[in-house]
């Protein structure tokens, strides 16, 4: 943090600071998300998270119309929701559920291409990371599990790929 907002917060009264923070609140909708992902209750939390959830599907499934998932609006999602994320497990559930909406597109409208596959493999990567620095294995295995079966048989090397990644962070075997 710089020092000159260092020491303008420090000689700010408690008044004074928390009306800067309800104001900072008031003005950047990031920053009122933040405070609800971090003060709000469980209902609040869960909202956030369904939200950047189904921002996440219309990329792929719309309401009307054919999916066009484009990979930057996808991780610009991802990256806006770990900015406000306070909880590394809502982290890892959206990385997880946008490899699943992949995986399903995929497996809804057949092969795309290699970009959309490293995309995909770089997302369940993180997620995989996030899982062991965390120590949530158990809380995602199943679905970790699932769409490394649901991956099979998908083509430029995707398949394999989602093997080898699933063994190496989770140390389980490719043969179901």
């Amino acid at each position: 943090m710089p020092t000159s907002i260092k020491k303008h917060l420090q000689s700010l009264t408690h008044d004074e600071l928390v009306e800067e923070v309800l104001k900072l609140a008031k003005r950047f909708k990031e920053v009122k998300v933040y405070f609800d992902m971090e003060l709000g209750d469980t209902k609040q939390q869960t909202a956030i998270v369904e939200g950047v959830k189904q921002k996440i599907k219309k990329q792929f499934f719309p309401t009307r119309g054919y999916g066009n998932p484009k990979a930057a609006e996808i991780r610009k999602l991802i990256s806006d929701f770990r900015k406000i994320s306070v909880f590394p497990f809502d982290v890892v559930d959206v990385l997880l559920f946008r490899v699943e909406q992949a995986v399903d597109f995929t497996n809804a409208y057949g092969d795309i291409n290699e970009a959309f596959y490293t995309s995909t493999e770089t997302a369940y990567e993180d997620a995989l990371k996030l899982l062991g620095t965390h120590n949530l294995k158990d809380h995602f295995l199943k679905r970790c599990l699932t769409i490394r079966r649901q991956s099979a048989g998908i083509g430029w090397g995707f398949s394999d790929e989602m093997d080898r990644l699933t063994e190496e962070y989770l140390d389980e075997s490719p043969n179901l």
